[in-house]
């Protein structure tokens, strides 16, 4: 099909050694099929190693899921804790202002009643002394 001189130009590029070391169509399908066997192991492999790690992952996702319920189930606890002491605070405190109350009342009380006493006693001795001005030595 080539003819004379392109088939001697083509042969002469050959390596210089025997036919018995050139590939022949045999030795392609030979190779191909080795080819595709290996690539087709090494898909088979990469589908176990993702099948691999996606177990792993799920495992993983599956073990910080219930790590975090454990986390919001402790803060839960440590938020009605709180509350628990907050409102045990505002109660002490209440009671705290309802006693200052108390006692200051107990002070107004107190004062008020020196106060009425101190009044009285200026009182009566303005009396007194009126009196004594009014029915002394010269009424």
């Amino acid at each position: 099909m080539m003819g004379q001189q392109e088939a001697e130009t083509l042969v002469e590029q050959l390596p210089p050694t025997g036919w018995d070391t050139m590939a022949t169509k045999d030795d392609v399908r030979v190779l191909g099929a080795t080819f595709t066997a290996a690539l087709a192991e090494g898909l088979a492999q990469a589908a176990k190693e993702r099948a691999e790690l996606q177990a792993t992952m799920a495992t993983g996702l599956a073990e910080a899921a219930k790590e975090r319920a454990e986390i919001v189930k402790t803060m839960a606890e440590g938020l009605a804790e709180a509350a628990k002491e907050r409102a045990e605070i505002i109660r002490t405190m209440a009671d705290g202002f309802a006693e200052a109350a108390r006692e200051r009342a107990e002070i107004v009380k107190s004062q008020t009643r020196s106060l009425y006493v101190t009044v009285s006693t200026v009182v009566l001795a303005s009396i007194s002394i009126w009196i004594a001005l009014l029915a002394g030595p010269g009424a």
